[in-house]
């Protein structure tokens, strides 16, 4: 960090009045927001002792070149919280770092489409790291960092964080009451979103119980997604959607409502290596509109716990599909993909082990999968099967 500090840590209590509270009865938003203004006057380090601390949904705004120690700190965001909102927020940072902390939020009494965030960054961010927080129980990401097009934030690293139960509600695909909550929107789905980031590290995170999908990655470019967890979303576990450059392996991704991985309309030359995904509800891998995609190494296993969808011709549930997607914005042909090395376990009621659409596909190699189960079939449909090398599959 390039952040530089004047004397010792500033103790926000110090702005408390005499006699506070310790245990969230009382709200010091105002002292701690003072707090933060004075710190990052004096080029400080702020340090929240361990405590619980109220907050409503306008939160605590940071500025650059900021260090926070939240180790034992513990952010309750009140349960008559009636708008948008998020615990902590900034715009146009660098050079921010957080440490510890816990976020609590309660989205079992908010109503449906209040969107509450833990931590909410936008504009021309950079040089931020979030380490060691537990986030819980907000009706918006735990993290959203949010560029644009013309200013994409960068160099953002999360590790080591937990969050759990967060995420707008949204309906499976299948379901009377599909797609997001009212009032709510796209940017709300996933426990940690990046949109418009580049240069960026997920590293040793646990991602679970999200109320919509575990994760979203939206025209992020030369990033890391490694070591995490993402266990038992609603909807998607790890969702890349025209992404560019970007890493993920030896990840844990199980019992996801929907697909297990989505790699989506127009990524490039992305990798999923030595991964293991399981129990998703649709695919293990859903790899649409894509190119220069690798995919080896991974354990695929009885993906596809959710039925195939035959009365309106929706085919779900091979452990892995390659094809495109009818609806997509971005008009991305899908081609140039390698599918090495993988083991995949596929259960009866699958189609397929793997289901390649040649109508659609170009380049796609197939090659020395370990295909157990029962359902042990490459399925390559249309009519262009010369462009799909199968072999060594065994």
């Amino acid at each position: 960090m390039n952040s530089k500090t004047s004397g010792p840590s500033l103790l926000v209590t110090d702005f408390f009045p005499k006699g506070y509270a310790t245990h969230g009865e009382l709200s010091y938003q105002q002292e701690i927001q003072t707090a933060i203004e004075t710190a990052a006057e004096r080029n400080q380090s702020v340090l929240f002792p361990p405590m619980v601390y109220k907050l409503d949904e306008s939160g605590v705004r940071l500025h650059s070149h900021l260090t926070v120690w939240m180790y034992g700190a513990v952010f309750t965001l009140d349960a008559r919280c009636a708008g948008d909102g998020q615990a902590f927020l900034g715009d146009d940072l660098t050079d921010l770092r957080i440490c510890g902390g816990e976020i609590v939020g309660r989205n079992d009494v908010w109503p449906a489409g209040v969107n509450i965030r833990g931590l909410y960054f936008t504009g021309n961010t950079s040089n931020v790291r979030v380490q060691d927080m537990h986030i819980r129980d907000l009706s918006s990401n735990g993290i959203g960092v949010f560029g644009s097009p013309a200013m994409p934030a960068r160099d953002i690293w999360v590790s080591d964080c937990v969050i759990e139960h967060c995420c707008n509600k949204y309906g499976d695909y299948m379901s009377r009451d599909a797609g997001p909550e009212k009032g709510s929107v796209r940017e709300d789905q996933g426990l940690i979103a990046f949109y418009h980031v580049d240069d960026f590290v997920v590293r040793g995170c646990r991602f679970e119980r999200s109320r919509s999908d575990g994760t979203h990655f939206y025209r992020c470019r030369r990033g890391h997604f490694v070591h995490n967890r993402v266990y038992g979303a609603k909807m998607g576990g790890y969702f890349l959607e025209t992404c560019e450059d970007v890493l993920a392996s030896d990840n844990v991704i199980l019992d996801n409502g929907s697909r297990g991985v989505t790699i989506e309309r127009g990524s490039r030359n992305c990798i999923l290596s030595g991964n293991v995904v399981s129990g998703s509800g649709r695919e293990g891998l859903w790899a649409p509109d894509s190119s220069g995609l690798i995919v080896t190494g991974n354990v695929f296993d009885k993906n596809g716990r959710k039925p195939n969808d035959l009365e309106r011709g929706r085919i779900w549930n091979a452990n892995i599909t390659i094809d495109d997607d009818p609806g997509e914005p971005t008009h991305s042909p899908t081609h140039d993909y390698l599918v090495a090395h993988n083991i995949i376990t596929t259960t009866g009621s699958q189609i397929a082990a793997i289901r390649v659409d040649a109508e659609v596909a170009r380049g796609i190699v197939v090659r020395d999968n370990k295909l157990l189960g029962d359902n042990r079939q490459i399925l390559v449909q249309g009519r262009n099967e010369g462009h799909v090398v199968v072999e060594g599959n065994v």
